[in-house]
């Protein structure tokens, strides 16, 4: 009876695992499918990013006066800042005039860099987060502001300018930048521009950008990026000699550099630290600290006189140019005014969805509040100090009420990232914990350290192959050319799967040649391997849906952590499917274990 008993027993474990080995890979594979969704949901959010924050803002007059007869913008598209110290026209300008580096946002690309530089404003304002953005720029830039103020623009550059800012600016001599001639024939137009009989502009951006396309084809510290910068570097001698620096100011920059390898978009130091350098009339020359590149905007429009972009977070670098004290006051009022509608509208649209439950977050909201109109009445305060004939507290005070507004959409930016976390928590701690609930079972198998070990192997072999052979980085920056992306992913994804069978082959070559092993075990021994690689991904991606979720409607999350996100999804979708292959692979691989043993066993001793 007894016999009997223990039959029935062992018959029914039997069948739960061969349930157990049938049922965990059908639900990783559902997992899998999910991922593919999420992958796609992900991308989409930050690729085709809605910026809330188009406000349609009323523009403030300009209140200065013009301490140069004009600036010209030079943008050395994918110049790195050390690479920019190897060239000597900018090695001229720095030793003549200021010299400084400015940081750029993310994602690091050349389109949304092209916007940063003249709206004076991050891509999460301006909404251009890739390089195929289509539409005209939606937020006030330095162009809508020349035309405000009665100034006149010239930009010579390439089709990505002209698709964000089309008819806005008064000239646009546009050249086809996937020319190898471009560079030259954007020299050669600028020369005619500043040496022709037309007025001169009173801004003139001229883009290069043949080293970008130096340096995705060999590298950003190759010899032949090197030549391109050089050839660049000359005709920018050029161009500063004939813009007559005596009387007008130009400024030198560029919108991103290239990691070593030739890409760019990412978080890396020599991507997102570019030169930036001030030269000629109404310039402070020698070294300064570092700007950020949505400082640039604000700097030329009190250069010029200006009214500023309505939506600009940058500050005039007041350490750079030299302004009279009442100019600079005029220019700072002129921007606090600017910024004082945007922050209204920036913190009324963030904080707007917080929810109640969360005090500490409304009660930051409240203060944000509170802190813009502070901000406005210091400004206030300055115009009245200006006008009584003291510019240097109107500046000092204006300064005071802008980096108030700004540590207030700082404020209320964190005070509803907190809330929101603290929303999806619940939800975030359900998914972690409840996966575990299996485990009490399949543990219970005798091969379970085998399986916790083999999911070990997984991550430190995918993670090996990741960094160390192919040298990649959670960022952008892998993808040396857009056509790229697709390879990475389906390379990423291979790997993932080959790696799962290939260690679900050796756990069972392992139990094939300890001899003994029982089919339906090493089957859900096999199936919870996996398991346990999907569980260990799926942590990691709980952890950034706790962090950011997975639909960004209103900001633009780190994108490092970011990355990380895409290429554990990447790991996510394969893994279910491969699951199915994996285990049959175990038992194919333990019954070569097995096959091994016997061979040495009916080998004859010496």
């Amino acid at each position: 009876m007894k016999t009997r008993d223990d039959n029935l027993k062992a018959g029914r474990r039997r069948l739960a695992r061969v349930a157990a080995a049938c049922l965990i890979p059908v639900f990783l594979a559902g997992f899998s499918l999910y991922a593919q969704d999420l992958m796609m949901t992900a991308w989409n959010a930050v690729a085709e990013y809605r910026s809330p924050y188009l406000f349609e803002l009323e523009p403030q007059d300009e209140m200065g006066r013009a301490a140069t007869e004009g600036v010209m913008l030079i943008i050395v598209d994918g110049l790195r800042l050390d690479n920019s110290k190897k060239l000597e026209t900018f090695n001229r300008a720095r030793a003549a005039g200021a010299d400084l580096s400015a940081v750029v946002g993310q994602p690091s690309l050349s389109d949304p860099a092209a916007a940063v530089i003249p709206s004076g404003t991050w891509q999460e304002i301006h909404g251009v987060t890739t390089n195929w953005y289509e539409g005209e720029l939606r937020v006030d830039h330095l162009f809508d502001a020349a035309r405000r103020s009665g100034k006149t623009t010239a930009v010579i550059a390439g089709k990505g300018w002209v698709d964000l800012y089309g008819g806005d600016m008064d000239r646009m001599y546009e050249f086809d930048d996937s020319d190898p001639a471009y560079d030259e024939q954007v020299y050669r137009q600028a020369l005619a521009v500043i040496t022709g009989e037309e007025p001169l502009p009173d801004l003139l951006v001229v883009h290069f950008g043949g080293l970008d396309h130096a340096s995705h084809a060999y590298g950003g510290v190759s010899p032949q990026a090197m030549a391109t910068a050089e050839v660049i570097d000359g005709y920018i001698a050029d161009l500063l000699d004939a813009w007559d620096l005596s009387r007008r100011t130009a400024i030198l920059t560029s919108d991103h550099g290239h990691i070593d390898s030739g890409g760019h978009g990412g978080w890396e130091e020599e991507v997102l630290n570019v030169p930036l350098v001030f030269v000629g009339q109404a310039v402070d020359p020698g070294p300064k600290e570092a700007a950020r590149q949505v400082d640039i905007a604000p700097t030329i429009c009190a250069l010029l006189g200006m009214s500023m972009p309505s939506h600009t977070v940058g500050t005039v670098l007041d350490e750079v140019i030299t302004l009279p004290p009442s100019d600079l006051a005029r220019a700072l009022i002129t921007l606090g005014l600017a910024r004082y509608e945007f922050s209204r509208s920036y913190v009324a649209t963030v904080a707007e969805p917080v929810p109640s439950r969360f005090p500490d977050a409304m009660e930051a909201v409240l203060a944000a509040a509170n802190q813009v109109e502070e901000g406005s009445r210091l400004v206030d305060e300055a115009w009245v100090s200006l006008v009584a004939g003291d510019p240097g507290k109107a500046v000092e005070t204006a300064g005071q009420g802008i980096e108030l507004m700004d540590k207030a959409r700082e404020d209320v930016k964190r005070a509803r990232l907190e809330a929101e976390r603290g929303a999806r928590l619940p939800l975030a701690l359900v998914l972690a914990l409840v996966p575990l609930l299996p485990l009490v079972y399949l543990g219970r198998n005798r091969w379970f350290a085998y399986t916790v070990g083999g999911a070990v192997l997984y991550f430190a072999v995918f993670n090996l192959l990741f960094f160390v052979v192919h040298g990649f980085q959670w960022s952008l920056s892998v993808f040396n050319e857009e056509h790229m992306i697709p390879q990475f992913i389906t390379s990423r994804m291979l790997e993932t799967a080959l790696t799962m069978i290939v260690i679900g082959t050796f756990v069972g070559l392992l139990a094939g040649l300890r001899r003994r092993y029982d089919g339906p075990e090493l089957a859900e021994a096999a199936a919870t391997f996996c398991y346990l690689v999907v569980y260990g991904i799926g942590l990691q991606l709980i952890l950034f849906y706790h962090q950011y979720g997975v639909s960004f409607g209103w900001f633009i999350p780190d994108l490092l952590r970011g990355f990380k996100f895409y290429v554990d999804l990447m790991q996510a979708i394969p893994a279910g499917f491969a699951s199915i292959v994996a285990v049959p692979a175990a038992l194919l691989g333990a019954k070569l274990g097995t096959v091994l043993t016997r061979s040495r066993s009916a080998v004859p001793p010496a």
